[in-house]
C-alpha cells in the first residue's frame, strides 16, 4: 500500500518542503537523515504533534486490492446494503435451522442415553433438583442438517473475519505485534462473531462433539442489529429519509421479538430434561407469561429452566420500559413539531405552503383572512413551516373550528430537506415566504429570505414560489431562485 505524507505548520509561505526547514519546528522522525525519511515523511499511519501544532496526514492509495475491497464491502451504499440484507439473512437462516432441528429432535432417541442408560419413564415424575444433564447437553442432530449448519456458519465466521480485515487499521500505538493481536480482538468483538460458530465448527474437527448442543438461537440478536443498519443503508441508497419514531418502533419491535424467540427456545431445550415441551408448548407459556395472565396449566419442571424465566422477567421489566419511555418522548416531540403532513392528503387535497422564519399572531391572521377571503380557495389547505415552537396566541387560533380543519403547524425549516419533505412542498400548489415586516434589521432579514427561496427552489423547481422583500434593492438576489412572484 502506497503512501505519502504531508506536514503542516500554520501559514506556509515557501511551499510544501519549507516546512522543515526549522528544527525546532521538525518531528524527531522528519530530523532524520534524508536516506531515512525524505522529506518529513514518517512512518508512522497518522500522528498529531499537538505541542508543536504539526499535523501530519497520509494519502491511502485507493488502487490496492484491500482499499477496494472496502470500497465494495463498506463504502458503496448499494453494496454494502447487500451485504447486509446477506448477513441478515445468513442469521435468519441459521435461527430456522435451529427451530428444524428442534422439530426433528426427540429426547427418547438422543446418544447421550445411550451413554449414561438413563430412560426416562414419566416426565411428571421427576424432582425439580434430579434430572439429567445429558439432555441438556447433548442434542439429536441429523448428519443432513448439521452439514448445513457448518456451512451457514463457514460462510457467516469468513464473511465477519474479512469485514474485521477490511476495518481494522494499523495505528502507531498498536505497532507491537502484541498490540496488533488486542486490537484485532477488539475488532473481532465489535465484528458481532455468529453465537454457535466456534462450537458448530469443532464438531468438524472432533465428531464426538456433532451432537453437542449449541445455542444458535441467539443469532436473533445479530439478525436484530443487522436489520437495524439495513433500514439505515437502504435509506440511504435510496436517497430518503425516515422518521425517529419509525427507527425507534422497529427498534422496540425486533427487541420484543428477540426476547420472545430466546426465552421460547431456551424454556424448549431446558425442559429435554423435566416436562419435554415442544416448541408451541414453550411458546404458549412465553405469551400466557409475558402477558400476566398466568393460566398456569404450561410450568417448568426443573430449576434450570425456572431460573431462566426469572431471568427473561427480570431483563423484559428492564429492557422494555427503557424502549417505550424512548418511544413516548419521541411520539411527544412529534406532536409538539406537528409531525408529517399526509402523503395521500397532499395528492388528493391542494396546499400550500407558508415559510416564515417567525411566526407572529398578526401576520398569520393577515394572511388567513386574505388567502381565504377568494371562493376558489376555501379548498385549500395551508401547512405553515416555522422553525420556531407554537406560542400560546397561535395555538388559541389555530383551535378555532374555521382553522382547525385547514390549518396545520409543522416545526422546521425551509433550509432543510426533512423538513420540506414534511411539508410535502414537490405537491404544493405555491408557496409563501414571508417576513416580519417590523423587523429592525431588514436586511439580515432578507438574506433568510433569499436562502429559503434558494432552498425551495432547489428542493421543489415546479412549486410556484411567492417571496415578500423588505427592501427593493434585494430583489435581483431573489431572481436567482427562479424568478418568484
Amino acid at each position: 500500500m502506497s503512501q505519502r505524507g504531508s506536514v503542516s505548520v500554520g501559514p506556509q509561505r515557501h511551499g510544501r518542503g519549507a516546512a522543515c526547514s526549522d528544527p525546532r519546528l521538525t518531528p524527531r522522525a522528519a530530523r532524520q537523515p534524508s536516506s531515512a525519511a525524505p522529506l518529513c515523511s514518517s512512518t508512522h499511519d497518522s500522528q498529531r504533534y499537538s505541542s508543536l501544532g504539526v499535523q501530519v496526514e497520509f494519502y491511502v492509495n485507493e488502487n490496492t486490492f484491500k482499499e477496494r475491497l472496502k470500497l465494495f464491502f463498506i463504502k458503496n451504499q448499494r453494496s454494502s446494503l447487500r451485504v447486509r440484507l446477506f448477513n441478515f439473512f445468513l442469521k435468519v437462516l441459521s435461527c430456522l435451522l435451529y427451530i428444524l432441528r428442534v422439530l426433528l429432535d426427540d429426547p427418547r432417541e438422543t446418544e447421550a442415553e445411550e451413554r449414561t442408560g438413563f430412560l426416562k419413564q414419566n416426565a411428571s415424575s421427576h424432582n425439580r433438583s434430579q434430572f439429567d444433564w445429558s439432555l441438556i447437553i447433548w442434542v439429536n442432530r441429523p448428519l443432513p442438517l448439521w452439514a448445513l449448519q457448518v456451512l451457514v456458519a463457514f460462510i457467516s465466521f469468513s464473511e465477519t473475519m474479512l469485514l474485521v480485515y477490511l476495518s481494522y487499521k494499523v495505528s502507531v500505538q498498536a505497532a507491537h505485534p502484541v498490540c496488533h493481536g488486542w486490537a484485532l480482538l477488539a475488532g473481532l468483538s465489535r465484528g458481532r462473531i455468529p453465537r454457535g460458530v466456534v462450537g458448530v465448527e469443532l464438531g468438524v474437527i472432533l465428531p464426538s462433539l456433532r451432537n453437542l448442543f449449541i445455542p444458535v438461537f441467539l443469532n436473533c440478536w445479530l439478525a436484530k442489529h443487522a436489520l437495524e443498519n439495513m433500514i439505515n443503508d437502504l435509506h440511504r441508497a435510496i436517497q430518503r429519509t425516515h422518521s425517529a419514531m419509525f427507527n425507534q418502533v422497529l427498534i422496540l419491535i425486533s427487541t420484543l421479538v428477540c426476547l420472545m424467540f430466546t426465552c421460547i427456545c431456551g424454556i424448549q431445550h431446558l425442559e429435554r430434561a423435566g416436562n419435554n415441551l415442544t416448541l408451541f408448548d414453550s411458546l404458549y407459556f412465553c405469551v400466557v407469561t409475558f402477558s400476566t395472565v398466568g393460566f398456569g396449566d404450561v410450568t417448568p419442571q426443573i430449576w434450570p429452566s425456572q431460573l431462566l424465566v426469572v431471568i427473561m422477567i427480570c431483563v423484559a421489566l428492564i429492557v422494555l420500559p427503557i424502549q417505550f419511555e424512548q418511544l413516548a418522548f419521541l411520539w411527544m416531540e412529534r406532536q409538539k413539531s406537528g409531525g408529517n403532513y399526509s402523503r395521500y392528503r397532499a395528492q388528493t387535497e391542494k396546499h400550500v405552503v407558508l415559510c416564515v422564519s417567525c411566526l407572529k399572531i398578526d401576520l398569520l391572521m393577515d394572511f388567513l383572512n386574505e388567502f381565504f377571503a377568494h371562493p376558489r380557495l376555501q379548498d385549500y389547505y395551508v401547512v405553515i413551516l416555522c422553525p420556531a415552537e407554537m406560542d400560546v396566541q397561535v395555538r388559541r387560533v389555530l383551535h378555532i373550528p374555521l382553522w382547525a380543519q385547514r390549518v396545520i403547524y409543522l416545526q422546521g425549516s425551509a433550509l432543510k430537506d426533512q423538513d420540506l419533505m414534511r411539508a410535502k412542498m414537490d405537491d404544493a400548489e405555491a408557496c409563501f415566504i414571508l417576513s416580519n415586516r417590523f423587523e429592525v434589521d431588514r436586511f439580515a432579514a432578507d438574506h433568510q429570505t433569499i436562502l429559503r427561496a434558494w432552498a425551495v427552489k432547489d428542493f421543489a423547481p415546479n412549486c410556484p414560489l411567492y417571496v415578500q422583500i423588505l427592501k427593493p434593492e434585494n430583489k435581483f438576489h431573489v431572481k436567482f431562485a427562479g424568478q418568484p412572484r
